[in-house]
Order: structure tokens, then sequence, then C-alpha cells
């Protein structure tokens, strides 16, 4: 379009200003898309979903991430719940990455005696967990109100200096 349209240099400037803008737009559209509902969770499940997620962030800013599941290949659940934990998850290490400066997480799934179990570690600066309850960050709510959604139960163990263990539990 470009190439057939006589413009001034300074109008030429804007109009790959707008492409590079569109492109972004089309770029992020696609990032958002991604995330709302991940290929690997729909195609393969949600053993293979968090997996894949944890090998993506493998060595994003120093942090390694091990991932270790029991019995989950096993597992069959709603979409609507599959999707709600992956967030969690998701949520969890973003928290992670963020905030405490660890070197080394861990996230363990398990499917045992009718209960999903996960547990989300990290060897960071760790907190003080009651700081939590006057959070004003949309993270942890959105943690609380997606369990809350799915009954499960989340409990967090954390010490400054001591890295931080969120464990889950959601009745099956």
């Amino acid at each position: 379009m470009k190439d057939t349209i006589i413009m001034t240099p300074e109008n030429l400037q804007r109009f790959e200003k707008g492409l590079n803008l569109l492109d972004t737009s089309i770029n992020e559209f696609r990032r958002v898309a991604h995330n709302m509902m991940p290929e690997s969770l729909q195609k393969f499940g949600l053993d293979a979903a968090i997996r894949d997620f944890c090998a993506g962030l493998n060595n994003k800013a120093g942090l390694k991430v091990v991932y270790q599941s029991y019995e989950m290949d096993q597992l069959s659940l709603p979409s609507t719940t599959s999707i709600t934990i992956y967030r969690v998850i998701q949520e969890l290490l973003n928290n992670i990455l963020k905030h405490a400066a660890a070197s080394e997480a861990v996230v363990q799934a398990s499917n045992e005696n009718q209960k999903l179990l996960i547990t989300v570690e990290d060897n960071g600066r760790g907190f003080d967990p009651s700081i939590l309850e006057l959070s004003e960050g949309i993270g942890w709510a959105n943690i609380k109100n997606r369990l809350a959604y799915i009954k499960g139960k989340v409990d967090i163990q954390s010490e400054a200096g001591k890295g931080t263990s969120v464990n889950i539990e959601i009745d099956l």
C-alpha cells in the first residue's frame, strides 16, 4: 500500500509507526489468546500443560523450575477446573519470578485418594504470609477467588530468608 500512495516523508513515518503498532497489537492479541486457553492444556491435558509452562519458565531470570507429577496422566477434570488450576500455578510461578529472588522452584502435582494435591515451592527470600490479607494486589486475590470457585484449600508456609511453600488441596 505504501508503494502505491505518494506520501511525504512525515506521513510515511506516521504510516510505518501505525503498521508497527498494528503488528504489536496482533502479537499481543495472540499472546493473550494463547494464555486464555493454552493449546497444550486443550490437546494434552493439565499435566502436560503444567509441564510445558514450567519448561518455558526454566532459566528465566536465573530461575530453575522443576515439575514433578504422580498419577496426573490418569486425571480427567472438567475444562473449567483444569484452566483454574493452571492459572493458579501460573500466578504462583509468576509471583516467584517477580518477588522471591529465588534460584529454584519446584511444582509438584499428585492425584491421590480423590484429591488433587499441588505444591509450589521456592528457595527465595520468603515473607510473612499475614501480609497477604492486607495486600491490595490482584494476584493473591485472583488465587484465592479461583481456588474458592473450585472449593480448593490453600496453605502458605513462608519465612523471611527461608523461601515459600504453597500447598493446595482440591477434592475431586
